[in-house]
């Protein structure tokens, strides 16, 4: 039975209800023990009606912002966000709509969001990435906000974001780092090692002027995000938007906003080791340049410097003397680079054809040059000479009788002999895959 203070408090909303003359549209709810008990439990603005953010009779078209919250058992903090989010289209007097993206939680989540208005969209795929791809597919806002449903993020301050969004931005990053972040509010390792080094990384690879690059809360226009097709179902969703944004050449900026406590019991779903590698991978796969190419010369660049200053003799450099074995270890090196170099070539094509990011003007010359049969060619004329010292190479080795040999001389000739048919060999075949990759597709 209700007590005799909740039965007040519901006759009180209800007639605040039917009152009231304000663009919001309200719809009672009947079952009173309910939504009684989740008054007391969540501490949040008292659900006795339902609450919708857009005229029932509204188009999409007419929402100008779709607040979205990710949701996986976010029974304690669920309502205050909703609270908050619903106290900042009120007080702007916006035309919004709150959706809660729901991964299967089963605490009560769900129930919570529907008794206070939120539009729920149930996302079967798990996945933080995954939730809000479904949630950002559902909305019919504008312009989109997004961020955790754990009390940590102020949703009754979004207003930087949609400013900058009114005024022509595609994507609204928040920088924790300048607005401030509350004691206990980020793990010491996030705070110091892993947010600064995978956002200088993010900035190095993708030249993107966002200084806090895993901020939850941002917003964006609805339709430039949707148009990139994300589709990480994990944490790195988050790396997935900005990274796809700057490669579009999107318009991205950067508001600060505060960083509170988790305000949930238990804890939180990310998972810093997992996660934080998952977020490195991603950066990494989208920047082949930095992972292939620029490796790649290096270690050619080193090792072809050591095999031409061996190639006339040993070298001395104070007690420390370098001999056909370091001869090895270049001519290892310009393998080792070479192979990355490929690697590059074939990765950026690759991504060019599926869509990861368009093809550069220096990726075309490329191509347009590196055909399948000048490749052939140039690698097979390389293949050939490395076999020739080989040949040689045994020569005098028979020469001899097939006895002892003096490896400081002969080695000179072998290492550059067979690093150039190992160089042809990879030449021909890079080109062929990349040939492979060429070739037309049922559309």
């Amino acid at each position: 039975m209700l007590s005799a203070g909740s039965k007040r408090l519901l006759r009180r909303h209800r007639h605040t209800l039917l009152m009231s003359g304000s663009c919001l549209n309200f719809h009672c709810v009947v079952n009173q023990n309910f939504w009684a008990a989740a008054y007391h439990k969540h501490m949040a603005t008292p659900a006795f009606a339902r609450t919708t953010f857009a005229a029932s009779n509204a188009s999409e078209h007419e929402i100008e912002l779709s607040i979205i919250m990710p949701c996986l058992n976010e029974a304690e903090t669920l309502g205050t966000c909703i609270k908050k989010a619903r106290a900042f289209l009120t007080d702007y007097g916006l035309s919004g709509e709150i959706i809660v993206a729901d991964n299967g939680s089963v605490d009560g989540s769900q129930q919570i969001a529907n008794a206070m208005g939120a539009r729920i969209v149930d996302v079967s795929a798990r996945g933080y990435g995954a939730a809000l791809i479904g949630g950002i597919n559902a909305a019919h806002g504008k312009f989109v906000a997004m961020g955790d449903a754990d009390d940590s993020y102020d949703f009754s301050a979004l207003m930087p974001f949609l400013a900058q969004l009114r005024e022509g931005a595609d994507l609204v990053m928040g920088n924790r780092f300048r607005g401030g972040i509350a004691p206990r509010a980020m793990p010491p390792l996030h705070r110091w090692l892993g947010n600064p080094v995978l956002s200088f990384l993010g900035r190095a690879f993708f030249r993107i002027p966002v200084g806090d690059f895993h901020c939850g809360l941002r917003a964006f226009r609805r339709d430039s995000i949707r148009a990139l097709s994300l589709a990480a179902p994990g944490m790195e969703f988050a790396s997935e938007m900005v990274v796809k944004a700057a490669i579009e050449k999107l318009d991205i900026r950067e508001v600060p906003t505060t960083l509170e406590p988790d305000g949930r019991s238990r804890p939180p779903h990310l998972r810093t080791w997992r996660d934080g590698w998952r977020h490195l991978r991603f950066l990494l796969i989208y920047a082949p340049r930095f992972l292939f190419l620029y490796p790649g010369l290096a270690l050619s660049g080193i090792g072809l410097a050591g095999l031409a200053a061996l190639a006339p003799g040993d070298l001395r450099v104070g007690a420390i003397e370098f001999g056909v074995h370091t001869m090895i270890f270049a001519a290892m090196a310009v393998l080792m680079g070479s192979q990355l170099i490929g690697l590059s070539i074939m990765a950026r094509r690759y991504g060019a054809i599926v869509g990861m990011w368009p093809e550069s003007r220096l990726m075309q010359r490329v191509r347009g040059w590196f055909t399948v049969e000048r490749a052939c060619i140039f690698g097979g004329a390389m293949l050939m000479l490395g076999i020739s010292g080989a040949v040689t190479a045994t020569s005098i080795w028979a020469s001899l009788g097939f006895g002892g040999l003096n490896p400081s001389a002969l080695m000179r000739l072998t290492i550059p002999s067979m690093l150039m048919a190992c160089i042809g060999l990879q030449t021909v075949v890079t080109a062929f895959f990349i040939g492979l990759l060429d070739q037309p597709r049922e559309r």
